[in-house]
Parts: structure tokens; sequence; C-alpha cells
């Protein structure tokens, strides 16, 4: 069966709850949904979404067929979208599959944000024994002290919001 970007975008979920037109576009299947795989993953940017979940599982059994998309929503500068793809569709790939995007996993694995990408792409890099473990111990040493100073700043900044009156210390 083949159809156009148009007929299939007409299908595509209208909101982050509307699970029927997700699991329909999901039934049709690949290649077929080929013309709107990008605004699948882009919908998958979105947090609590249940359109997320049906498109992340359908991402999680393609496996190699999904690679090159997927690898595009992980470059994106969306945390939310990485852990979306990291938690839900890459750690559940094969070796095959994840070997393929290595590179990008190990890039994330550099860059901390708020849904813990970094560490959860160490994990699956780790799970399939794709990343050099002495480089991995120098990187994890670097980001406890990262996090050593971060958790000093927090502290600082709990204790001037328990003190409000007091001047804050200068950084």
């Amino acid at each position: 069966m083949t159809m156009t970007r148009k007929e299939l975008l007409r299908l595509m979920p209208v909101d982050k709850e509307d699970v029927a037109a997700a699991s329909q576009i999901v039934k049709i299947g690949f290649p077929t949904v080929t013309p709107v795989v990008k605004d699948m993953i882009r919908s998958m940017q979105v947090a609590d979404s249940p359109v997320a979940d049906v498109f992340a599982s359908f991402f999680s059994r393609l496996g190699e067929q999904a690679v090159g998309a997927i690898t595009e929503g992980l470059w994106q500068q969306n945390c939310v979208l990485r852990h979306t793809i990291i938690a839900n569709v890459v750690s559940k790939w094969s070796l095959e599959a994840v070997r393929q995007i290595a590179g990008v996993l190990t890039m994330i694995a550099t860059q901390p944000d708020d849904c813990n990408n970094d560490l959860r792409a160490i994990l699956i890099l780790l799970q399939h024994d794709l990343v050099d473990l002495q480089w991995l111990g120098g990187w994890i040493a670097f980001k406890k002290e990262r996090w050593a100073d971060r958790n000093e700043l927090l502290l600082r900044i709990e204790k001037a919001l328990d003190n409000p009156k007091e001047p804050a210390n200068k950084a």
C-alpha cells in the first residue's frame, strides 16, 4: 500500500492524547508511513504524552529500520524528545541497531540535561559494550566534580531562599 504525505497527515494525531489516530498510523506500518516519520518523531517531544508512547513503541520494534529517523531525533536539542527516544526506543534495540547510533549516544553522554539523558546513553553504551571504559571513567569523574559544584550552588540558593533578608553570596 502507498499513501501520500497529505493522506497520512490527515490521519496524524491532533493532540498528545489522540491515541486512536496514533494507533491507526502505526497500524498502517512501515514503510508506508515513511512520509510522516519525522512528524511522528516530533510528536514524541511532548512530555506525558500517550501518543509519544504509541510512537516510541512503534520505533522500538522497527529497530534498524528506524536508525535514520531516530538519529535525527537524537540530534535535536529537546531533552524530552531525547529522553523518550533513549528510554523508550533505543533501550529496547539490539546490539546491531545501537551500534549504528553509538556515535550520537557518545555525544549525548557528554551533554548533561534535565532528563539525565547523558547517563541513560552511557548505560546503553555499557550494556552493549560500545564504550571505552578508560574514557568513561575519566568522564564520570569529571561529571561528579561538576555535580559537586552544582550542588554547592543549589545549597547557596536554597540558603538564600530560607533567609531572604540576608544578601546572597556573590558567585
